[in-house]
């Protein structure tokens, strides 16, 4: 059996009411999930309210190649193994899985990114049209690619199997004026929505829309829409943001603190495989950061589930969601930022809304082979597993 778990501690958002649980249900005894108002969230979920959201951050083309074995055949000019390809997958990925994921949960979405003037740009933003996600905020140039990973799937007697990754990326940072356009939509679709999410998935050297000072708007913009929840995940950057809601896995903690503790030290290229069982160093870094920042973290430990850090407070260990078969973990993350979003735009309380994003993480793991999304009819019946009727 795995699991999978993103828990989130958030801000306090003024002058929401309290969500009262339904008379006719009530928790099933005796669940690890019994303190959280689950009936009290169903029935806003099930309200028919649709949260306007702004994601903001990297967007890519997730593409993937089906290659059929039977079919493969000698390059006549090289005489190596040509994989012939019967099948694509293309998907909005990173900040285009957020939003896909907000779209399919009944969210107006508002993508404010960047994209190539390439053919990868054109099926990005396709991709996002078809989902329903407004794209008047993301700016195309032909100074950049399109950040685009492609996944080769090799399906042979019944089985797939993944090859290495491609990945077109930029080799350096997007043009000045193209992040102004950036920034100045920002500042004029931002007042018409309920919540924001912070999609840093790439450096700053490699095109990212994060670059720059756009993290010291975010900070400026969350300042002066307080009403508004703003969140961000981000891979190596954390630091760089404030007044945001900080989420990152246990790994991604532990460099990150490191890097602060030694400013000269560099970024962890690949993950610390060990960092979710390292409980001792996850518990110091996490006081640290959240006692510096002065603002809750949360570290995800995959299997283990989570901790929470706020710096007023004692850590607070988040167990995961049970998921059985077989899973796919590629945007998990990204899906549990958008069922965050989701839950606390519609006012959902911090506890029951951490839930909701852990639930849509663990709907869209089980999806193979795609970037998968959640339905809120999938979210309410994985949630009523957790009541019963009284």
């Amino acid at each position: 059996m795995a699991y999978i778990a993103h828990i989130f501690h958030i801000l306090h958002i003024a002058n929401l009411d309290k969500v009262q649980m339904n008379a006719d249900q009530k928790q099933v005894p005796n669940s690890p999930f019994s303190r959280f108002d689950i009936p009290g969230a169903l029935a806003v979920l099930e309200s028919g309210r649709k949260p306007v959201i702004a994601v903001v951050g990297d967007y890519c083309l997730d593409k993937y190649l089906f290659i059929d074995a039977r079919l493969e055949e000698p390059s006549v000019e090289t005489g190596l193994p040509a994989h012939q390809i019967r099948r694509k997958g293309l998907f909005p990925g990173a900040a285009g899985t957020v939003a896909g994921n907000l779209a399919a949960l009944g969210a107006e979405v508002r993508a404010i990114g960047l994209c190539g003037d390439d053919g990868e740009g054109y099926e990005l933003l396709r991709g996002l049209e078809e989902r329903r996600i407004d794209t008047r905020g993301m700016v195309k140039s032909g100074e950049i690619f399109t950040s685009t990973y492609i996944k080769p799937i090799f399906e042979k007697d019944g089985t797939a199997r993944e090859l290495n990754r491609l990945d077109i990326r930029n080799a350096s940072p997007a043009p000045e004026d193209v992040l102004d356009k950036v920034k100045r939509l920002l500042r004029e679709i931002l007042p018409r929505v309920d919540a924001v999410a912070v999609a840093d998935q790439f450096t700053f050297q490699s095109g990212s829309v994060l670059g720059g000072d756009l993290p010291d708007l975010l900070a400026e913009l969350a300042d002066a829409y307080p009403e508004k929840f703003f969140m961000v995940d981000s891979r190596s950057n954390a630091a760089r943001y404030r007044n945001l809601l900080v989420k990152c896995n246990a790994s991604e903690l532990l460099d990150l603190v490191h890097r602060i503790k030694n400013p000269s030290a560099p970024a962890r290229v690949a993950a610390d495989l060990s960092a979710d069982r390292n409980e001792s160093a996850l518990l110091e870094a996490g006081r640290f950061l959240a006692g510096r920042s002065a603002r809750p973290i949360l570290a995800t430990r995959g299997s283990l589930g989570a901790i929470l850090f706020d710096g007023k407070k004692d850590p607070v260990f988040i167990p995961a969601i049970p998921v059985s078969g077989p899973i796919d973990i590629c945007g998990a993350g990204d899906a549990t930022n958008a069922g965050l979003v989701f839950a606390r735009a519609l006012g959902i309380p911090l506890p029951e809304s951490a839930l909701v994003a852990a639930v849509v993480s663990s709907i869209t793991i089980r999806q193979i082979g795609v970037t998968g999304t959640a339905s809120l009819d999938e979210v309410g019946r994985v949630l009523r597993g957790y009541c019963q009727k009284a």
